[in-house]
């Protein structure tokens, strides 16, 4: 990296909540992030761990986990039991944008990136299982995320892609012409892209050392956070027949 590698000092601060998901800024740097009580959190001052200030924006009352930042300030938020929601910056009031995607109740939405325009894509990790039971998919191993979009002004989702395995972070590249989904279960990113011949397909990207979770873009860089290793024992039983893995 053409860069200076001094490390940052890193240090603690209590936000009174347990299992901070995602992280964003908003436009005066202050620190936007959901915890498992469906709380949004807002963090202000965090160079001094003395003067942080943790205040509550929003309840969601769900557990949300991926967030952005909409084009007009607005905060998004992907709730793994309410589904995509707008949560205004200004007053915490909290809007159902999708709750359903052709037909079905929406499970499981995971992450969320928008784009300049006001599109809005967002992964659902699973069709068969909720959040309290991500593992099931992990091991059945049968490829039901999703990336969805959400048209400027529309009431509805629809289905970008499907066959992903656990559909997780997601991002835009620098130059607006393909997405980044991360798919936890396995160990890899997909490219799909927005423009071009190949405009609506998906393909390989990158293979990883271990579980992919959440993913952010700087500049040309693509930061991955892992979950965990690769685990050997899965990766055999995930070869066995689908069947098998179902018994």
């Amino acid at each position: 990296m053409d860069r200076p590698t001094r490390l940052v000092p890193l240090h603690y601060v209590a936000i009174g909540g347990r299992g901070p998901e995602d992280v964003v800024t908003d436009p005066d740097g202050r620190v936007l992030t959901g915890v498992e009580d469906g709380r949004i959190l807002r963090l202000d001052g965090l160079g001094d761990p003395d003067t942080a200030r943790v205040r509550t924006l929003a309840r969601t009352g769900g557990r949300p986990l991926g967030l952005d930042l909409l084009p007009d300030g607005d905060l998004l938020v992907c709730d793994a039991e309410r589904g995509l929601l707008r949560v205004g910056l200004d007053d915490g009031a909290v809007r159902v944008l999708a709750d359903t995607v052709e037909g079905e109740p929406l499970r499981f939405a995971s992450n969320v990136t928008a784009l300049p325009d006001g599109t809005v894509y967002f992964t659902a990790s699973s069709r068969r299982f909720p959040l309290d039971q991500w593992i099931g998919d992990t091991v059945e191993h049968s490829g039901t995320g999703r990336l969805l979009r959400l048209a400027p002004g529309a009431r509805t989702a629809e289905v970008a892609w499907e066959g992903f395995q656990f559909a997780n972070g997601l991002t835009v590249s620098g130059d607006g012409t393909f997405l980044i989904v991360a798919e936890t279960g396995g160990y890899r990113l997909t490219r799909y892209w927005l423009t071009g011949p190949r405009t609506g397909h998906a393909e390989f990207f990158a293979e990883l050392p271990g579980m992919p979770d959440n993913i952010w873009r700087e500049d040309d860089l693509i930061w991955v956070a892992l979950a965990g290793p690769r685990n050997p024992p899965l990766d055999l039983f995930h070869r066995a027949p689908a069947a098998v893995r179902r018994a």
